[in-house]
């Protein structure tokens, strides 16, 4: 290299300051194009949304609720009907005599020749019933039923030997004038004081019978037989 006259001319002693220039130009004509380019209309336009509200239009919705078109009404079919006229020619005769001639030598026949037949009492043969206004009565009321039963029925020397003791239950009917009948065991006990039970059942006497409305009437009635040593 050639030597330099003077200190005056050597450069690179001010290089760091033509660097420092340099970058404050560079950055003062960036700033300067960024306020002279930069605009209003040119910026994004932006809106925050409200509460995120979101707007649905009709034609975003599925319809899910389809009634059907009701159903078309079919035409009735009409059926002809056909009348056949008939001619008429039945003749009914609209005079009629009722006039009687009675001569004196005719006989009327007397009403006490005439047979009546007499209708059985339906009453006789009705079902009897189990409740009625007035209940049949044994002559003398319960306690000369009790006594009748007492001196009647003999107790079985079976059913005596072998301990059985207890209730036989009979059930009866009695009649429009008192007669006892269809007498039959309701509970049983054993068969020997069953049978002693009903037989001293049927040998009761008369009873006052039951009446409803005033007339009397086939009426049911329990009594109990009891056995005891």
């Amino acid at each position: 290299m050639l030597a330099k006259k003077t200190d005056k001319g050597d450069l690179e002693n001010k290089r760091g300051i033509f660097i420092l220039v340099g970058l404050v130009v560079v950055l003062g004509l960036v700033y300067a194009g960024f306020e002279l380019f930069a605009s209003e209309d040119k910026a994004p336009a932006f809106a925050p949304m409200e509460d995120d509200f979101i707007e649905v239009k009709d034609e975003d919705v599925i319809a899910t609720d389809q009634t059907p078109p009701p159903p078309q009404e079919q035409p009735q079919q009409q059926q002809e009907v056909v009348l056949n006229i008939v001619e008429n020619n039945i003749q009914v005769t609209t005079d009629v005599d009722f006039t009687t001639d009675i001569f004196e030598d005719d006989v009327i026949a007397d009403v006490a020749d005439v047979e009546i037949e007499v209708v059985e009492d339906e009453s006789e043969t009705a079902p009897p019933l189990l409740f009625t206004e007035d209940m049949p009565e044994f002559p003398g009321g319960d306690d000369a039923l009790a006594s009748f039963l007492a001196k009647e029925i003999q107790y079985p020397e079976v059913a005596r030997s072998n301990g059985i003791t207890g209730t036989v239950l009979v059930e009866f009917v009695v009649e429009r004038d008192g007669r006892v009948s269809n007498a039959k065991v309701k509970v049983p006990l054993f068969p020997d004081c069953d049978k002693e039970a009903v037989r001293g059942i049927m040998a009761m006497p008369k009873w006052k019978p039951g009446k409803n409305m005033g007339k009397p009437v086939r009426v049911f009635y329990t009594v109990p037989v009891t056995f005891k040593m």
